[in-house]
């Protein structure tokens, strides 16, 4: 699934990962390219995946306390986990990755049919 954009604080209070970005930043061009790929890749299916354009959201914006462009932050239940500041894909891979392991007992919980979570094998 492709990366939604974020219209509201409501909508901010809900997500996982978000690329905060703006049309007249070059690199959040380039590096919000492969936040759109990581997005759409089926291992990282368990978190959502969000952009803020801060010119359209400064609110947001001013809710985190992000100051420069392109920032990354992962979130759960509100509550900052990760950041990554700057167009350096390994450290958004390394923040998708901590989002991942935050969702992790999310999404081993047991269905509402009754299912058992599946245990990995270490």
């Amino acid at each position: 699934m492709a990366p939604q954009a974020i219209n509201s604080l409501a909508d901010f209070r809900k997500i996982m990962s978000v690329d905060f970005w703006a049309t007249w930043c070059g690199p959040c061009k380039m590096i919000g390219s492969i936040f759109k790929k990581l997005a759409e890749k089926p291992e990282f299916s368990g978190i959502k995946f969000y952009t803020v354009d801060i010119d359209k959201q400064p609110n947001i914006m001013e809710e985190v306390q992000v100051s420069s462009m392109p920032t990354f932050l992962a979130f759960k239940d509100g509550n900052k986990i990760a950041m990554s500041i700057g167009a350096v894909p390994t450290n958004l891979l390394a923040l998708i990755n901590k989002a991942i392991e935050a969702a992790l007992p999310i999404l081993e919980e047991p269905s509402e049919k009754g299912d058992t979570p599946i245990e990995s094998k270490a």
